[in-house]
């Protein structure tokens, strides 16, 4: 069945608080109302509502059965909410209602996913309920070949668009001059924890350069639960006030945060498409990471946009920062040159136009042959339930201990998952 109706209406899997998927939103919301699209941010069910941050909502925001916390009663919530508000394309992204209520919605509604992270469960979750899917969006070319190719996804169905960052907001940290005097301003923004985003590397990184004598402060912005760990191995540079930890940055104080940051350390061990680092390159900071194939490597052009590192190479980290902090110059040019370059591939309204074009193609076509299942075969979203691991069989005092010993030694995520 076609849409018959002038506006598109698609409810987003994703909970208002700072996040990838939420940031994600909130930049393409906006702009797809130009194309008559109407974008919802749905959230469904208690866990979810915990979750709810107030201060990031907006007019697009949804919240269902806050108080229920039975998966079943969710999906059947937001059923009947897409029938109530005229749906017609649902994507489930992290949700685990909205992807369990998939194989029960009305044969009308289209269903589309994107994967926007480079792990097991995102790939998992971007084929849930995989006979109905009519596009996957991979957010970089690795994602692309890691659906088809471990995942089995149908390679005719993916499309590669990157996320959009609105340049207006970094408009003014941009036109500031990189590197005129003083110390080298290094800034990290983001989830100050491990296992994904790589943080324990900054502590060998920030005594390199002290070993090599680069003259630096280091701003550190974000939360989590490795935080503590960091605060204890940087104790000296806190002290001696070359670093600084700023605390979780709301949306409208990053933009601040960056325009005062010569070099951006991205030290993530695993990605989707960044916005972090989208958004660095925007406000005119070179980037300096780790290369994760296919994703930090399609995003930033080694030596001209910013620099790209072997993964955990904390020392040639260090020396391309060095090489930044003497060649000020080479600092500018590039800083300028990432500002334009990200403009020009990484735009909101790039993105925009990319959706829109897909959202529409999928509704001008017919819907897919579907028979929505009957809520008695309801089951859970299958990606969601995990295998039992070695220290589920643990008695809940020895877990505990465990679990405290190696958070105690900045391990915990690396082993204790």
């Amino acid at each position: 069945m076609i849409s018959t109706r002038s506006s598109i209406r698609i409810a987003f899997g994703s909970v208002p608080k700072d996040g990838g998927t939420f940031t994600f939103y909130r930049n393409l919301r906006p702009e797809l109302q130009d194309f008559d699209i109407d974008l919802r941010c749905v959230s469904v069910g208690r866990q979810e509502a915990v979750l709810w941050d107030q201060e990031f909502v907006d007019d697009g925001c949804v919240l269902l059965v806050k108080d229920e916390g039975d998966v079943k009663k969710q999906a059947m919530a937001f059923a009947d909410w897409c029938v109530e508000s005229g749906v017609d394309i649902v994507m489930g992204i992290n949700s685990l209602a909205i992807l369990s209520a998939l194989p029960h919605l009305s044969q009308k509604i289209r269903v589309l996913s994107r994967c926007a992270n480079a792990f097991d469960h995102g790939y998992k979750i971007t084929l849930s309920c995989h006979e109905r899917l009519a596009q996957i969006i991979a957010t970089t070319p690795r994602l692309k070949i890691d659906i088809i190719n471990l995942y089995g996804g149908d390679e005719q169905k993916i499309q590669l668009i990157p996320n959009g960052i609105s340049p207006e907001t970094f408009d003014s940290a941009a036109m500031k001059l990189r590197g005129v005097e003083g110390p080298l301003r290094l800034g990290f923004v983001g989830r100050l924890e491990h296992k994904q985003k790589g943080v324990l590397f900054l502590p060998d990184i920030i005594r390199r350069l002290d070993h090599k004598g680069v003259d630096f402060t280091f701003r550190i912005a974000g939360k989590g639960v490795h935080k503590k760990v960091l605060e204890r191995q940087l104790k000296q540079y806190v002290s001696d006030g070359r670093v600084r930890f700023e605390g979780a940055l709301l949306p409208s104080a990053i933009a601040d945060f960056l325009g005062e940051v010569d070099v951006f350390v991205f030290v993530s061990q695993f990605e989707g498409c960044p916005n972090a680092l989208l958004e660095a390159m925007m406000a005119g900071c070179v980037p300096v990471t780790f290369k994760i194939k296919g994703i930090t490597d399609f995003i930033v052009r080694d030596g001209i946009t910013g620099f790209i590192c072997p993964m955990a190479g904390c020392e040639a980290f260090a020396d391309r920062i060095a090489e930044l902090g003497v060649d000020r110059s080479r600092l500018q040019e590039m800083a300028s040159v990432a500002a334009g370059e990200a403009r020009q591939r990484f735009s909101n309204v790039r993105a925009a136009q990319r959706y829109a074009q897909v959202f529409n193609e999928v509704m001008q076509a017919p819907a897919p042959s579907w028979e929505p299942k009957l809520w008695s075969d309801f089951r859970p979203d299958p990606a969601f339930v995990n295998s039992r691991s070695w220290h589920s069989i643990l008695p809940k005092p020895v877990k505990r201990a465990i679990k405290n010993y190696l958070f105690y030694v900045g391990l915990s995520d690396r082993y204790y998952d």
